[in-house]
């Protein structure tokens, strides 16, 4: 490597792992984050787990017919699974902006039953199946009961 007579080897290699710091940083910046932001419930004795029933509505019939259920509250995170105008599910979670639901989702052959998440848990609990669950947009939320 050819160096100008005034930087020494330390500072070149200081400023070869600064341009790679930096580039990294970069990337990392511009990519959507690949993390998962889990659905939360329960924390308080005398309510239901999941006390809130919704369906999706007011879907665009000229749009792509579904509504994206994503692993964290952002347009930013993946999408996980898909709801059509109508299909029911659990509220368990809010996001702190409020525009985000967390959701506990019936998957095909399965019934509301299947989720476990009625009844009473005094804890905060993080959500992990058998159902599907994720995030929504509340605008595509209709609330039936709770």
């Amino acid at each position: 490597m050819i160096m100008p007579r005034n930087v020494s080897r330390s500072g070149v290699h200081a400023i070869v792992a600064f341009v790679a710091f930096a580039s990294a940083s970069i990337v990392l910046a511009a990519s959507p984050r690949q993390t998962e932001v889990p659905v939360e419930m329960g924390g308080h004795a005398e309510l239901d787990v999941c006390g809130t029933w919704a369906e999706v509505s007011g879907l665009n019939p000229e749009g792509d017919g579904f509504l994206a259920v994503r692993a964290g509250p952002g347009k930013q995170y993946a999408i996980r699974g898909r709801l059509r105008e109508g299909d029911t599910f659990y509220v368990c979670d809010n996001s702190r902006d409020g525009k985000w639901f967390g959701i506990v989702y019936p998957r095909k052959g399965q019934v509301a039953s299947d989720c476990g998440v009625s009844g009473q848990l005094a804890q905060i609990v993080v959500y992990g199946g058998p159902c599907g669950h994720g995030w929504v947009h509340v605008d595509w939320v209709r609330i039936l009961a709770g």
